[in-house]
């Protein structure tokens, strides 16, 4: 059996740029953005906003993503990863339009 682990930490992630607060924030939004991005498009077992839109859970494990979740985060074709390094994942507030876009085809059967 394969034990359940974290695959986004939030706080662990902002950690490493204690030196560095503008780069901190930055990580944060994006992640933030992340988690909510799942959560809206249903790729999450679970919440992590509360009613008022507010993030309060800051780490996502393994068994939290759904299978279409996963499809989308991991493998080769790992379209989080890519988005994470690019421009528009640094953007204050972060551009999802590359993740809505891959989502769409992913959901449309046109995957490149």
């Amino acid at each position: 059996m394969i034990k359940d682990y974290a695959v986004w930490n939030i706080d662990e992630l902002v950690s490493a740029y204690a030196n560095v607060p503008e780069v901190a924030r930055t990580v944060s939004e994006t992640m933030e953005a992340l988690f909510k991005f799942f959560e809206t498009e249903g790729l999450l077992r679970c919440r992590v906003t509360d009613s008022d839109g507010k993030l309060i859970k800051r780490q996502i494990m393994a068994s939290e993503i759904t299978e279409e979740g996963e499809l989308f985060s991991t493998g080769p074709r790992n379209t989080v990863q890519r988005w994470l390094g690019s421009k528009g994942a640094q953007k204050s507030p972060p551009d999802m339009k590359m993740l809505e876009k891959a989502l769409a085809e992913s959901r449309s059967g046109n995957l490149r």
